[in-house]
């Protein structure tokens, strides 16, 4: 049972209000719905109804989709703190439908959910919010683009460490010189995101293990020199 208490613990889990008071997070978690999520449980599919901005409490979510063929193309991974299915909240005439699936990728995953409705009125009160929200998506939708590029225009391999970069950033901790990334996704999943097939992406970690630019572990790899892999 979710209680008012961990619900709080949940709003300060999000980036989006840092820095907002105490009381203030008493009234935004009175507005905030909280949903526990099983792995492979969606939050949402394509084509439901966008009348929601989400945040991920706990867990991982994977915002993707599947082509005729059944073939999975993940858009984006939104780890603890970010948000996901907020562009309806910019413009809901041509963003009223869901576009992709939300579907959480580990146990317990927990989501936060506010009405944009009643996320309007939060921004309304703190209007620094309105840039924050902007400067994500913004960061997003840049992401996006670039991988589209990277797919189009240049090969596997440059992909796959283009990927790994993009995870140091996001999820490496330094450890000495070197930056250790949990990133908890599979070779399969590393595919989906980067149009690599898995073969291949298994193929090309090896091959950066054995040039001593990667060491793999279970879910997670240590980067030897950033600067210098490639």
């Amino acid at each position: 049972m979710t209680t008012e208490l961990t619900k709080l613990w949940h709003i300060d889990s999000i980036n989006l209000f840092e820095g907002i008071s105490y009381e203030d997070k008493l009234r935004i978690e009175k507005l905030t719905v909280t949903r526990n999520l099983d792995k492979n449980e969606y939050a949402y599919f394509p084509d439901d109804p966008s009348t929601d901005i989400h945040f991920v409490a706990s867990g991982r979510i994977k915002l993707g989709k599947h082509s005729v063929q059944g073939k999975e193309t993940i858009k984006a991974i939104v780890y603890e703190g970010e948000m996901f299915g907020e562009m309806g909240l910019l413009d809901s005439e041509n963003c009223d439908k869901r576009r992709d699936y939300a579907q959480a990728m580990d146990e317990d995953t927990i989501v936060c959910t506010i009405s944009y409705q009643n996320m309007q009125q939060i921004i309304d009160e703190h209007p620094k919010l309105n840039n924050k929200v902007i400067q994500q998506i913004t960061k997003r939708l840049k992401r996006t683009e670039n991988r589209l590029e990277s797919i189009m225009f240049k090969d596997a391999r440059t992909r796959l460490v283009e990927f790994i970069k993009e995870l140091a950033n996001d999820l490496g901790k330094p450890v000495g010189h070197e930056i250790l990334v949990k990133h908890r996704l599979t070779h399969q999943e590393i595919a989906n995101i980067t149009a690599i097939s898995r073969q291949k992406v298994t193929t090309l970690l090896n091959e950066l293990k054995q040039e001593d630019l990667i060491y793999l572990e279970r879910k997670s790899m240590l980067i030897r020199n950033l600067e210098i892999l490639k």
